[in-house]
Formats: structure tokens, C-alpha cells, sequence
């Protein structure tokens, strides 16, 4: 069988177990999920005033991020490349109440205006795109001036890719094929990018996994570290025209 790194194909073929608490396939997305949960409900309440009246996740796959975000907000729209995956996330939109709508797209060309989101979301989306400055620009296009955005992601060095890939996919924490560690992007690649689209640099932490909480639970959690040498999460602030 032929090894296909960053195969996007595999949320499409999974599409049903996003919400799957079961699910071997997003068992380790779903838990890294709660620290995000956790530092944007912090970067709402510090950065925006408690809300975010409009909202866009690109890269949202079935919504993990988008549905408990969507409480902060008015309108969250989230945009992905899967269809399935998009479907997946509008049902269990509909399940919860949440004011989400998800659509199929482009996070390299988002289908909505200029200027209209104060908070833009790109969670674990950089490291799988051919082209992650275009992306980083259509976040920023979509921000108003003080909107933020969140990034997080993994970087380009050993380290990241001998835990992410090599382990966490060799031992099955994550599906083979996820993850290609030439796309990895390093944090002052992110900033240079960032800066570039007219995004300054609000704060920048590393992530680390808790180990006995992995092993015990045969699924990734992460806990906050001052070491950005694997992964990292990055929020910016669309600077005044």
C-alpha cells in the first residue's frame, strides 16, 4: 500500500465519527480541541469584551471548534473543503441549537465580504494547505479592525516531527497519512506571514501533551508549555487601517 501524507481525503471517509466519541480516527483531535475550547473562551473574554458577534472557523471540519465557540457569538460560519465533513457539522448544529452555518469551500478563497468577522479561527488547518500565506491573507481580509485571529499549528523542525508523525501516527494516537512534516510551519514563518497580511502578534504560547493523560486514555491532550518547538497556537490583531 502506498503511504499518502496529508491525506485531507480521510475526513471525507470519516465524516460520520466526527461527533463519535469512539472514534479512533478523531479520538485525539476531539481532545486537543478542549485547551483551544479553553484559550478562546479566554481570548473572547480578553480581547473582544465577551464576544464575538460574528464569527468564521476555516478549516472547521465537523465543527469541533465552531458549535461550542458559536455560545460567544451571533453568527459563526464555519467553511471546509469536505462536504461530508460540512454536513457533519450543520448536524450537530442542529442537534445542539448552535448558531452555526457551515459551508463547503475555499479557506484560500473564503465566499464571504471583507471586514465583517471579529474573530477568525484557523485551527489546525496552516500545516495541511499548499499555500498557508494566501490562507493567513483571507483570514486577515475577513477581520475588521481589532478582530483577532487564532491560529494553531505545528512546527517545522525534528522534534514536531518525530512526535507527531513518526510516534503519534506510528502508534495509531492518530490516523497514518494525517500529516506531512514539510508543511509544518515554523512560529516566526507564521509571524513573518501575519505581519505581511496586517496582523500583529498579540500572544504566542507552545503546547506540549500530558503524557500519563494520553497514555491512559489512548488519545492526545494538551496542556499549555513556554516551549513552541512542536506545537503552538498564535493570536493576532488586525491592525487599524
Amino acid at each position: 500500500m502506498i503511504h499518502v501524507a496529508n491525506d485531507l481525503e480521510l475526513y471525507e471517509r470519516h465524516a460520520d465519527e466526527w461527533w463519535d466519541p469512539s472514534s479512533p480516527v478523531f479520538r485525539s483531535l476531539r481532545a486537543t480541541k478542549a485547551l483551544h475550547i479553553e484559550i478562546l473562551d479566554e481570548l473572547i473574554e480578553q480581547e473582544l469584551g465577551g464576544r464575538a458577534p460574528f464569527a468564521v472557523d476555516l478549516g472547521c471540519g465537523g465543527g469541533l471548534l465552531a458549535v461550542p465557540i458559536s455560545r460567544h457569538t451571533d453568527h459563526m460560519v464555519g467553511i471546509d473543503r469536505s462536504g461530508a465533513s460540512v454536513a457533519a457539522a450543520n448536524r450537530e448544529a442542529r442537534r445542539t441549537g448552535a448558531s452555526c452555518h457551515f459551508v463547503r469551500g475555499d479557506v484560500a478563497d473564503v465566499p464571504l465580504a471583507s471586514g465583517i468577522a471579529d474573530l477568525v479561527v484557523l485551527s489546525d488547518v496552516v500545516e495541511h494547505v499548499p499555500d498557508p500565506e494566501r490562507v493567513v491573507r483571507e483570514a486577515a481580509r475577513l477581520l475588521r479592525p481589532g478582530g483577532i485571529v487564532f491560529v494553531n499549528t505545528l512546527a517545522r523542525t525534528l522534534r514536531a516531527h518525530l512526535l507527531a508523525v513518526t510516534f503519534a501516527e506510528g502508534v495509531g494516537l492518530v490516523p497514518r497519512g494525517t500529516h506531512d512534516p514539510k508543511m509544518f510551519v515554523l512560529p516566526e514563518d507564521l509571524i513573518r506571514m501575519a505581519d505581511g497580511a496586517g496582523l500583529e502578534l498579540v500572544r504566542l504560547e507552545g503546547e506540549a501533551p500530558m503524557i500519563r493523560r494520553t497514555l491512559r486514555t489512548w488519545a492526545i491532550h494538551l496542556r499549555r508549555s513556554s516551549n513552541v518547538a512542536v506545537s503552538y497556537n498564535a493570536t493576532f490583531r488586525r491592525r487599524a487601517d
